[in-house]
């Protein structure tokens, strides 16, 4: 055994990552409103950068044409005094909403602590989220003086909240629409693993009903709603902007970006002219100049990523001209390695090129994603894109017989007719991702 120590130089390659590049990708793998939120961030704790607003009033402007009144302005406490301006600011939800209307309900004092506390313990569907023997342990309670409060909140808009399950939700809600009913009753305790296999027959045969009364049960059933405490949500819907937009002119697509920001970034004159100043202090100005090249490279990478995200949408344009042209029906199989070899990028680019990113056609917003997928084996010489099969079994299954939904089986041979080879387990993958139910769940019975 050769103990000795020694010296061996080896040559070797290494990818390493800069601060710079891995800012770079990740500013590419972002979403638009990622990339604002990003943008806002650096805003704050950058100095050197600046967000001007495209849409700032010219105040100076503004000052000059201003008729010349006198205003009493009134000095107020924001926190106290009621203004219409606070009320637009505020925004409601479940756990306010529920406990205003407790103020209108006679309760003493430990009563109205109890059922604050359940309302508290609430998720944001309704549901009581904790179970009750922790709350009867926690307020030092017995079970029948938590059953009574937890009763309070149930009788509370909207209907269904305080449910430890679904059926009780569903029970909930059938009480306070003063529903009578034992059938329906029994049905929402004991069938609503029924009701999701859509087994019509032996829900009917159980309780000795034709099918036509049993369905009208399972309509008035699918009228509750079994997410109560999302009508007081006041979650902000998102709204996907496009990244590209795509218009024919004069018979050819083009492609432009969306620049439809509300602002944009800039480097502060100010801390430049500090740089320039010979008196500025020398820490400072080593500090800017950190901060400057920080700035300037993420506005070069925000433009990296406009510039990609642009070639990658033109070049899925050219090879979708079909589409583009005709519609979905059109689209065609497309590889990520397809558009990496056309623009001489790494795969690895094109995949952060196309997530999260959309894009603006004349058939609709589509995600950039949307138009890759594999081929699939058919008379055409290039293929069919799985896409294009998707769309064709959701369009065969729209169109079927209701009362007769088509098997997969049958789905496979109509696709056969169209010259489209699939085995009935790729038929039933497709479905599944396009959360279709099989046929026999589709099935509907005649009122």
């Amino acid at each position: 055994m050769n103990l000795n120590n020694r010296l061996d130089i080896i040559q070797s390659q290494k990818l390493v990552m800069t601060t710079q590049l891995k800012q770079s990708l990740d500013i590419l793998n972002m979403s638009n409103l990622e990339l604002e939120d990003e943008i806002k961030r650096e805003a704050e704790e950058n100095p050197v950068l600046e967000m001007e607003s495209k849409g700032d009033v010219d105040w100076e402007e503004f000052a000059k044409n201003i008729d010349n009144k006198s205003y009493n302005i009134k000095s107020y406490d924001l926190d106290n005094d009621f203004t219409l301006e606070n009320l637009a600011k505020y925004e409601s939800n479940l756990y306010d909403y529920a406990k205003d209307q407790l103020s209108f309900l006679k309760l003493n004092k430990k009563e109205k602590e109890v059922c604050e506390y359940i309302v508290d313990c609430l998720d944001k569907d309704g549901y009581l989220g904790i179970e009750e023997k922790f709350i009867i342990k926690e307020l030092k309670i017995d079970k029948d003086y938590f059953e009574k409060c937890l009763k309070y909140i149930q009788q509370l808009e909207p209907s269904g909240i305080g449910a430890r399950n679904l059926s009780e939700c569903l029970l909930i809600q059938m009480e306070n629409k003063n529903i009578n009913d034992d059938i329906l009753k029994s049905i929402i305790i004991e069938d609503l693993n029924l009701i999701g296999q859509n087994k019509i027959k032996s829900i009917s045969k159980k309780y000795n009903i034709n099918i036509e009364d049993c369905v009208e049960y399972i309509e008035k059933i699918k009228e509750f709603d079994p997410k109560p405490g999302r009508l007081c949500s006041n979650e902000k819907t998102i709204y996907i902007q496009p990244d590209v937009m795509v218009r024919k002119i004069n018979g050819e697509f083009i492609v432009y970006m969306n620049d439809n920001a509300n602002f944009h970034l800039c480097i502060n004159n100010y801390y430049k002219s500090v740089l320039s100043n010979p008196t500025s202090d020398e820490n400072a100005k080593e500090f800017i100049k950190n901060k400057l090249n920080y700035a300037l490279n993420l506005l070069k990478n925000i433009e990296t990523r406009k510039s990609t995200v642009l070639k990658i949408a033109e070049v899925i344009v050219k090879e979708q001209n079909e589409f583009f042209s005709k519609g979905v029906k059109y689209i065609k199989p497309m590889r990520l390695k397809d558009i990496a070899l056309e623009l001489g990028y790494h795969e690895s680019t094109i995949s952060r090129g196309i997530n999260s990113k959309y894009m603006l056609t004349p058939f609709g917003l589509f995600e950039f994603k949307y138009f890759f997928s594999t081929a699939i084996q058919s008379k055409e010489e290039e293929g069919t894109s799985s896409t294009k099969i998707k769309n064709m079994i959701k369009g065969f299954i729209n169109e079927e017989n209701k009362l007769k939904p088509l098997s997969d089986d049958k789905i496979c041979k109509l696709l056969k007719d169209e010259g489209i080879t699939v085995a009935r387990r790729t038929v039933a993958k497709y479905r599944e991702e396009m959360n279709i139910l099989s046929s026999s769940k589709r099935k509907q019975f005649i009122k």
